[in-house]
């Protein structure tokens, strides 16, 4: 005999409150570096949920032939009920796929760049000849002052996608590290270009600019693209006193001579141990030792860096690239799938 509607409900709700409970030990479990131990310790856990799955699938089927289900209103609480557990089993395999790769994945720091002209370069290439062209008509009296290739500001000595990479790298080292709300400063920060890439992967991101009509139009971009978490600091590099407050630095000389030497002792004396910096200029490179900065990769350096930096950046191979998360509508983050999308989320596996 068929259960009751009510009967179902009940069914769903314990099958469901056993897939929660599994998944958030799932989600406990995925700490990297994913080992041995850990990925059988999530292997076991996955083959208990199996049954619990299949008695959830078997429950919400047999609600379709319920003639109490049928009568009910569309927006009745009960349909959008079993509405939600069938959106919740359709995520269920690809949750587990993105689970599964990630607990396979090694991926570099800076991944070996694309095949030059193939797809995947050339669009990478006109990203960064497209961000050419906006920056010059935003910033027209940016000085080129070593460059004259395009994508070689004064302020921007590389390709946007470049910059990118770094930041990118610097995110999963953050990540790596337990610093799940990563705080970005660019110092010099110009008109706030890359303060609208940065903003896109670290939690909070800040600029630093001298020039008072510099800082007021990074300002009103930063406010236009609806940018959270954001303040530009009409200040001196310095006498800048809250260098302390981030994860992540970026300094491409915001002045030269003496005065970039003191910016540079006074940044990295008020940094905390530990807090990555980008400097992506060659006269770092000759003194980057003896200001207690260790070279993660290129102009990657870490700020007195802990004897586990060597154990840090093998964790971050297991960090994901996915952006962080939009909110779009709570889907994802309900059900019983919420722990296991928050946990893959953490650790830059999820959307």
């Amino acid at each position: 005999m068929q259960p009751d509607l009510p009967s179902l409900t009940r069914i769903c709700q314990s099958e469901e409150a056993a897939l929660k409970a599994i998944f958030a030990a799932v989600a406990l479990a995925f700490v990297p570096p994913y080992n041995t131990k850990i990925r059988a310790q999530i292997a076991g856990l996955l083959n208990d949920a199996l049954p619990h799955r299949l008695a959830l699938q078997r429950a919400h089927s047999f609600h379709l032939h319920s003639p109490a289900f049928r009568a009910l209103p569309i927006h009745a609480p009960e349909r959008q009920y079993f509405n939600a557990v069938l959106r919740h089993l359709r995520l269920y395999p690809a949750a587990i796929d993105r689970l599964t790769a990630a607990l396979r994945q090694r991926l570099p720091l800076f991944p070996p760049p694309p095949a030059p002209y193939g797809p995947e370069a050339q669009a990478l290439a006109l990203h960064s000849r497209t961000w050419d062209r906006m920056h010059s008509h935003l910033s027209p009296h940016t000085p080129n002052l070593y460059h004259d290739a395009p994508g070689h500001h004064g302020d921007l000595p590389y390709p946007a996608s470049d910059f990118l990479r770094y930041a990118m790298a610097a995110r999963r080292i953050c990540l790596a590290m337990g610093k799940h709300q990563p705080a970005f400063l660019d110092v010099g920060c110009g008109i706030g270009s890359k303060l609208v890439l940065a903003s896109e992967l670290f939690a909070r991101t800040d600029g630093l600019e001298y020039e008072a009509g510099h800082a007021a139009i990074a300002q009103a971009m930063m406010q236009r693209i609806g940018a959270r978490a954001t303040t530009i600091f009409h200040a001196d590099a310095l006498s800048f006193a809250a260098y302390g407050a981030y994860d992540v630095l970026y300094a491409y000389k915001p002045m030269y001579g003496a005065g970039l030497e003191q910016m540079e002792a006074r940044l990295i004396g008020q940094a905390r141990p530990g807090t990555l910096l980008i400097a992506p200029y060659m006269e770092f490179t000759t003194r980057f030792e003896t200001l207690g900065c260790a070279r993660v990769e290129g102009f990657l350096y870490m700020i007195r860096p802990p004897k586990s930096l060597a154990t840090i950046l093998r964790t971050a191979r297991h960090v994901g690239c996915a952006l962080p998360a939009q909110p779009k509508g709570g889907y994802a983050e309900d059900g019983f799938l919420a722990p296991l999308h928050l946990a893959l989320r953490r650790w830059g596996h999820g959307d």
